[in-house]
């Protein structure tokens, strides 16, 4: 992602002017200015961004300063600092998901603007509450692709030498885009315009995550022509596309329980007093937190002024108090520990069972350095109220997620029955390992009325915890499920408690956009019923794209030698059929009703050829079988939406009786993506590692098999499709020699078996 960090100082909801010289002169202090093709332009010689475009003049005053892939690093957060302590402005990333604003003063933000903060408008009097070190995690740092040109090098997201294509994503929010804000947009555009220019052939792409900032962008004013035209690439009308949110862990659930046995020891021994977890202990907390602002404030008055002082004792307070302000929220309002990703850094965070993101950490930093003006007493206080969990804290599975996990490699008094029969030492949470919980569930279930029904409880919570666990940690987004109580969900929709009982299996399930799923009422059922669907098949039909954890390594000869299945023949037989007579007998206005309409939102997306081919398929067509091998997630779920997607195919007769070899081969492909590829499949990885890149028709090395099978891009139609949601594996598919676009063959050829095994997930 291009990330922009901006300077802007707003008065009674609009953009106010800054001194251009003061600003002027605070930068050269950091970096170097230079004239740009239209606006000012500064170069950081130690990499603190990639640049800065100063928008204004002396005569009108400085709109605004945007920095080009900030690093948030230290030399960065002095120079903005020192921004916003001269010049009282605002500092806030293009996603509106860090804003900070000077403590003293009013922010003279739009409203829409501090509506669109998805972490509200944080107040700060020192530099260290910016982006703090040790309470954020950097990610490794990744060299992104790049054009050298005149006056440098134009940094992209993606970059293909092969179809000479370069992308950059923005995640610029509606709210932040205003006509200085735009304009650094329209520099960039100039910049890499000018990059093209010194790199012939290649074609830019302008990926946006939020239609209407992209539309807001296009009618913004361009600062002159460009010598090449973009591509612009957006969700559709109105919509955004979806990031990655809160991800619940349980590394940081254990450390944040470490880290406050460790604050409770330390003050009790140091200051004898007693902070026992409960909600009540955070008013005794935030009466220290005050001691120690009063420390602080002594601290920093003994430096120099106007230094940017930076404590190391606050730093270590906001870590250990933050995690037990963190664990008290969790356990008696209700909440979960995990994660959030800002920028490119990752934050600890507690997410309430009300959806609320918190920032204990965060909160302690700003008590010790703003004081009570952000007291933690206060601030948990309103929680207390607004987030309350609607179950009593006994019922609280949600927040009780790890130590229930806990209780499967437990001994001792905590022990659940047979613990001595499960391999502890193989749950590892991966998709293999719930054949090991499957295993032990069926002799408890053979033990039957010999288990209490308290233990039975107990079994029910721990395996029915570690289930959702696997399914959640290996879907490619972590932020995709999230716990939920069944009381917390009754109360957000009351028709929820007509459609489940109030049973132990549903007092705990997973919960996201698209669907809600119950691993805890799964194990309940199994251990009742051994005819049961197994907790490995449970996480499979979950997990559609997860690599199969049975087979193993693709073997030499595996793919030929492989059993032939009549039924999928016979299935492609009848679909063969069923299109040859349809074709004797279709008029021509059949044609345009069994096709899709190219919705227009993929720009010049080259997969959007399929739409003017896909008459040349339906009339000509020969059906053969394919395999997926990755899609966009969106297409696992229903929407309104064609999606992108990666499929395995081939024309030789082998593979009629055999699309399940197919989908073995599209395993093995996926088993290697996120790692280092064999020589042999690195003309693959790429389009593995980028949805944004297209394949045509790539032949698979002899290592996979000997028979010759292509990987190609295509556009999956959702029409085509049964339920319009991809719930299958391989599919019919429809090739012609004349184009290069797949289609899947519409449903209404397919016999109804195969509609029925597509529905019902057999087909995974």
């Amino acid at each position: 992602m291009t990330t922009f960090l901006y300077l802007q100082r707003f008065a009674d909801g609009e953009s106010a002017v800054m001194p251009f010289d003061v600003l002027l002169s605070i930068l050269a202090r950091h970096g170097k200015p230079g004239r740009g093709a239209h606006d000012t332009e500064i170069t950081f010689a130690n990499g603190l961004a990639a640049g800065a475009t100063l928008i204004g003049g002396r005569t009108g005053g400085a709109l605004c300063i945007g920095f080009e892939r900030p690093r948030f690093d230290a030399p960065l957060r002095a120079l903005v600092w020192e921004c916003m302590r001269e010049l009282g402005c605002v500092a806030f990333d293009d996603a509106l998901e860090m804003v900070y604003a000077p403590l003293h003063g009013a922010t003279g933000l739009p409203p829409a603007f501090i509506s669109a903060c998805a972490n509200g408008v944080r107040r700060v009097d020192s530099v260290q509450q910016l982006w703090p070190d040790l309470l954020e995690t950097r990610f490794p740092e990744v060299v992104p692709p790049g054009l050298s040109y005149a006056n440098g090098v134009q940094l992209f997201d993606e970059g293909n030498v092969t179809s000479k294509e370069v992308t950059i994503d923005l995640a610029i929010r509606p709210e932040a885009c205003n006509s200085a804000t735009l304009r650094v947009l329209r520099n960039l555009t100039a910049r890499v315009d000018t990059a093209i220019v010194a790199n012939p052939g290649y074609q830019p792409f302008y990926r946006f995550v939020h239609d209407d900032s992209a539309q807001l962008f296009l009618a913004s004013a361009q600062l002159g022509p460009l010598a090449h035209s973009a591509t612009m690439i957006s969700p559709g009308p109105g919509l955004s596309t979806h990031r990655p949110g809160f991800a619940s862990e349980r590394e940081v659930h254990a450390g944040a329980e470490a880290e406050q046995a460790r604050l409770v020891a330390f003050v009790r021994d140091k200051y004898q007093l007693a902070l026992d977890g409960s909600g009540a202990s955070i008013t005794a907390l935030s009466a220290l937190l005050d001691k120690l602002h009063a420390w602080y404030v002594l601290e920093r008055a003994r430096q120099p002024a106007g230094s940017a002082f930076s404590s190391p004792t606050v730093t270590s307070w906001a870590l250990r108090a933050g995690y037990y302000l963190g664990c008290v929220l969790a356990s008696q309002v209700g909440g979960q520990w995990g994660t959030v990703t800002r920028g490119e850094r990752r934050l600890a965070v507690v997410r309430t069972h009300r959806g609320r993101i918190c920032h204990p950490h965060l909160q302690v930093l700003d008590h010790i350095i703003n004081g009570a003006h952000d007291s933690v007493a206060r601030w948990y206080a309103q929680l207390a109220v607004s987030d309350a969990s609607a179950c009593a804290r006994a019922d609280d599975i949600a927040s009780r997620i790890p130590h229930l996990c806990a209780l499967l490699p437990a001994s001792g008094d905590d022990a659940l029955p047979l613990a001595a029969q499960l391999a502890r030492g193989q749950l590892d949470y991966s998709v293999a390992s719930l054949r090991h919980l499957d295993a032990w569930l069926a002799l408890l279930r053979q033990e039957g009325a010999a288990i209490p029904a308290q233990e039975r409880e107990r079994v029910i919570d721990a395996a029915g915890a570690y289930l959702g666990e696997v399914v959640r940690c290996n879907t490619p987004d972590r932020g995709q499920w999230q716990w939920m109580n069944y009381d917390d969900m009754v109360r957000a929709y009351p028709a929820f408690a007509r459609q489940r009982p109030r049973a132990r299996g549903f007092m705990a399930f997973l919960d996201s956009v698209e669907h809600t799923t119950y691993p805890l009422a799964t194990v309940s059922t199994l251990l009742a019923d051994a005819r049961a669907e197994s907790l490995h098949d449970y996480a499979r039909k979950l997990l559609p794209q997860a690599a199969d954890d049975r087979a193993g390594p693709l073997e030499p000869g595996q793919i030929e030698e492989w059993a032939a299945d009549p039924t999928m023949a016979l299935a492609l037989d009848q679909i063969r059929n069923a299109i040859m007579k349809w074709r004797r007998y279709a008029k021509p206005e059949e044609y345009p009703a069994m096709c899709a309409d190219n919705p227009g939102w993929m720009g010049n997306d080259s997969l959007t050829e399929i739409y003017r081919r896909q008459h040349l398929l339906l009339e000509k067509g020969m059906v053969v079988w394919a395999s997926l091998v990755q899609a966009n997630n969106a297409l696992f779920a229903e929407g309104p939406h064609d999606m992108p997607a990666l499929l395995a195919y081939s024309l030789e007769r082998h593979f009629e009786a055999r699309p399940q070899a197919l989908h073995r081969i599209a395993q093995e492909l996926v088993s290697y993506k996120g790692k280092e590829m064999p020589p042999a499949l690195q003309h693959i990885g790429q389009f593995l590692a980028s949805e944004q890149q297209r394949a045509q028709d790539l032949a698979l090395p002899h290592m996979l098999t000997r028979r010759r099978v292509m990987v190609s891009s295509f556009l999956a139609i959702r029409k085509h499709i049964p339920d319009d949601v991809m719930k299958g594996a391989w599919f019919p598919l429809l090739t012609h020699p004349d184009t290069l676009c797949l289609m899947i063959a519409p449903h209404k050829f397919w016999p109804p078996e195969l509609v029925n095994a597509w529905k019902s997930g057999a087909m995974m």
